[in-house]
């Protein structure tokens, strides 16, 4: 099956009792079995389509039992991570309070497409890291394709 790619950047708010409605154009791409984690650099949450977050189980089955270093980040990383999400009738998720609180999200977030997962931010905390990306923009870019030439 080939991988739709995630992009685009979406306001929405969390509800209530911390449910969001998935972008539309999310939806088929996200799949009926998807992962709520936090993402790599603990800024955000991030949604796995089962394909992607079985590659990231796949890596960390790799990990030896008797690996100190790698067990910590594999406990701490499935601690934080909720499999076997699905979205509701009207295209709703809950985002585990767990995850709500180490991020730090508010009513208002912003859904990002991150090409093979989506992240969610506190809009507060994406605006001003949106500001500081657009600032060094061009120094980014010449990062990009030095660091990864085609």
């Amino acid at each position: 099956m080939a991988h739709l790619a995630f992009s685009g950047s979406f306001d929405h708010s969390l509800d209530g009792k911390g449910r969001v409605i998935i972008p539309a154009s999310y939806r088929d791409a996200l799949g009926e079995d998807f992962t709520i984690t936090i993402n790599p650099n603990k800024t955000a949450v991030a949604i796995y389509p089962k394909e992607i977050w079985d590659r990231q189980l796949e890596r960390l089955s790799q990990i030896n039992p008797m690996d100190k270093i790698g067990l910590q980040y594999e406990r701490y990383l499935m601690s934080v991570s909720f499999s076997g999400n699905s979205m509701d009738a009207q295209g709703r998720v809950l985002i585990p309070a767990k995850l709500r609180a180490k991020i730090g999200l508010t009513r208002d977030i912003v859904f990002v497409g991150l090409n093979h997962y989506i992240e969610i931010w506190d809009a507060e905390v994406y605006a001003r890291m949106e500001a500081e990306t657009e600032a060094q923009f061009d120094t980014l870019a010449d990062y990009v394709y030095e660091k990864y030439p085609q």
